[in-house]
């Protein structure tokens, strides 16, 4: 299905079935029949979870008001879990998805003994569950993919690691970027050798640098840059693109290139995430500089927006891009003539404070630490929240950085007594960070720092996240 049709059938799905959808086109004045084309189309409302899904009753956002199979959850920016649904369809376009990942990217045959071991947190949480169904998928059509889920259960992911994965030729690791990292390191610390059969390593919710890429890469004893492949999805919409070889050279090659590294990511001091997605799944487009998709999820989705930042590119005005910088000889040696799909930059989120081993920690989960009445007094209101990766590439921590009221002065009751709010806030409003904090104990916990008020240098090259300021909407630094 070409990418035109892609987005008037959801459209036009949406809005003969979907009561919520019916709605928005009722309140807007829209006639469904005059909805023929892309200009057409780019003049319908953009929607998000604020003044869609939470503004509808659950069941009318669903075609016939029929309520799908599968539910999940993912915490929102109350801390509360918002629910989300999928139906077989969509869990057979994961498998689908999965299958181009396993079969044309990490190469793993048909008939090759496979194990999966799912790292990601399970319960209610949609990374788990979906991969797991969609590598469920991979197995009943052939594949001799054995899935195992221990989820972030450390000592199952090492006994299965010792006892089980030597049984098969090839081990696909699965799971959060950071979290990954440790599981690999303690691995090894404890005598699992990983260099001795096929490796891979499936990756989503955070960002990572190359840098990053090439030490776990080191770690497992791979020289295959395309041996670690990170998802691009969302709970709202599942999988909506991934990392390819032709993505993985250019994220590098622009890291070398200034000129491309402008075409690709223009004057984004953060290095962006790049993947490429399938039209006849997913359609997207850049609005105000976010990206908004339409996709036919188990709620059919129209010109959504997950607030995040970013932009659409072209696969012809990659190859333009590349020719002009005298790279397409070197991109063809990567997939420039094997993956002809049109790509997106995810430069980060609108609404997010920071992102921590894949969760997103929003502006009130940390406010409602330094609002405290025990600590207030103590504190101006303005904070920044940031990650970074340490001890070489193995570690991701949180950085909290508090400003000081006018005229306090820093003292060991104040810093204890503020820690300790921020964390018993996170853990009360965050139910992510929650689960995190009893895996990980101490590893969850925030670096938190204070600066004097009025401070210029509060605001440092180190940011990457979120600057709060008293009375003013947070301000996102990328």
């Amino acid at each position: 299905m070409k990418a035109n049709e892609t987005f008037l059938k959801v459209f036009q799905k949406a809005a003969a079935t979907v009561p919520a959808y019916q709605n928005v086109l009722k309140q807007n004045k829209i006639n469904p029949q005059s909805v023929k084309n892309l200009d057409d189309f780019k003049k319908l409302p953009v929607i998000d979870k604020k003044n869609y899904i939470y503004a509808n009753h659950v069941r009318d956002i669903f075609p016939r008001a029929e309520i799908p199979s599968m539910a999940y959850a993912s915490s929102g920016s109350s801390g509360k879990p918002t629910f989300w649904f999928r139906g077989d369809e969509q869990e057979e376009a994961g498998g689908e998805l999965h299958e181009v990942i396993f079969n044309k990217i990490f190469k793993i045959k048909k008939d090759e003994p496979t194990l999966v071991v799912i790292c990601f947190a399970m319960g209610v949480w949609v990374a788990g569950n979906y991969t797991l169904a969609s590598c469920r998928w991979l197995s009943s059509r052939g594949y001799k993919i054995t899935t195992i889920t221990p989820g972030v259960e450390r000592g199952d992911i090492f006994n299965t690691l010792k006892e089980l994965a030597p049984r098969f030729e090839n081990l696909v690791l699965v799971g959060y970027p950071p979290f990954v990292m440790d599981t690999i390191h303690e691995s090894l610390k404890k005598g699992i050798k990983f260099n001795n059969k096929k490796v891979k390593i499936l990756t989503a919710g955070d960002k990572f640098s190359e840098s990053w890429r090439d030490s776990v890469l080191k770690m497992i004893g791979a020289s295959d840059q395309d041996s670690l492949v990170s998802v691009y999805g969302s709970a709202d919409a599942g999988f909506l693109g991934h990392e390819t070889p032709l993505t993985i050279f250019l994220r590098k090659e622009a890291l070398k290139n200034k000129k491309l590294y402008k075409k690709l990511f223009d004057d984004a001091k953060i290095l962006p995430g790049i993947v490429q997605y399938h039209p006849s799944h997913v359609f997207f487009e850049e609005v105000n500089g976010e990206l908004i998709f339409t996709i036919d999820t188990a709620a059919p989705l129209v010109r959504y927006d997950i607030h995040d930042t970013g932009k659409t590119i072209s696969h012809e005005e990659i190859r333009r891009a590349l020719k002009e910088l005298d790279l397409e000889k070197e991109a063809k040696e990567h997939g420039l003539d094997e993956w002809k799909l049109p790509m997106v930059v995810i430069k980060g989120r609108t609404d997010v404070a920071v992102t921590f081993y894949a969760l997103n920690i929003y502006p009130e989960h940390i406010q409602a630490g330094i609002q405290n009445r025990k600590v207030a007094k103590f504190l101006s209101g303005t904070f920044s929240a940031y990650n970074k990766t340490v001890n070489k590439n193995r570690t991701q921590k949180l950085y909290i950085k508090l400003e000081l009221a006018k005229g306090v002065k820093m003292s060991q009751d104040i810093i204890r007594a503020v820690s300790r709010s921020v964390v018993e806030n996170l853990i009360k409003y965050n139910i992510e960070y929650r689960k995190l904090y009893h895996t990980i104990g101490p590893k969850a916990l925030p670096i938190i720092s204070f600066s004097s008020f009025g401070d210029k240098s509060f605001i440092s090259h180190e940011i990457k996240g979120v600057i709060n300021i008293k009375g003013k909407k947070p301000r996102f630094i990328s």
